[in-house]
Formats: structure tokens, sequence, C-alpha cells
């Protein structure tokens, strides 16, 4: 699977007028070279048939009722998951730091701890879900 992420590393790194060597390059002159590295990849368009067939093939079958405890512990985890992705693209081939590979194994190790909680969120939702489809058909 080909993220925006990995089309915009591609992207600058195939781009023969971008200096990814220049010490005075800032976060935010990388974030926006990337930005622009996605927009030129156009982006395809949605297509509600896969999302649906996607979600059932996970199991998500009823509509979710997240309390708010659930749905800010799911959004504190896309956050985190979010910064960590952020921090390991940067470190990749040719970022403007480095980490060492103890520091990327424990960040590898944080990103699935964070997706596999967030996913068991939804999964208990989705169990309840369920269990009320089946309590009203009753």
């Amino acid at each position: 699977m080909n993220s925006k992420p990995q089309a915009a590393r591609a992207a600058a790194k195939a781009d023969p007028g971008m200096d990814t060597r220049s010490d005075t390059a800032s976060p935010d002159t990388a974030y926006a070279d990337a930005i622009q590295a996605i927009a030129g990849q156009g982006d395809q368009p949605l297509d509600i048939h896969d999302i649906c067939s996607h979600r059932r093939a996970c199991g998500f079958t009823d509509d979710l009722a997240l309390t708010e405890c659930e749905a800010q512990a799911i959004n504190t985890r896309l956050y985190g998951l979010s910064a960590i992705s952020a921090l390991l693209i940067g470190a990749d081939d040719g970022g403007s730091f480095k980490l060492s590979k103890w520091l990327q194994g424990g960040l590898h190790s944080a990103l699935y701890a964070l997706t596999e909680d967030a996913q068991g969120v939804l999964h208990r939702a989705n169990e309840r879900a369920a269990e009320g489809q089946k309590g009203s058909a009753s």
C-alpha cells in the first residue's frame, strides 16, 4: 500500500532540483515541499463501495455509538500515531535528523500499541452495537 508520505518522499527524491542536503532547510519548508509533492500526485476519487466493503470485512456492520471518553481516547491515539509517524519519516533516509535503532524500535512498538489500543476501543463499541441489535430484535 502506497501512502501519501511515501509518495511525497519518492517525489522529493525524484526531483533533482530539490536540495535536501541544505543545512538551512527548516521543518516547515520540508513540510511545504511534501505537501506540494502530494498535490502533484493528484487525489484519487473517493470509492464509497470500497470503504463499505472494507468496513464489513473488518466486522463493522452496525452503527457505532461512541461515548465521549471513547472518542477522546481514539483521537488521542491518532494524534500520537501522527506525531510518531512524523518523527520516523523525518529520520528516514535523507531526513533532517537521525534516530538510533533502539529509539526507532521503541517508536515502532509505540505505533503498534497505540494502533491496537484504538482498534480495541472500536471493537468493544462494535460488540456493544451488535448486542444492542440482538436485544432490540428479541
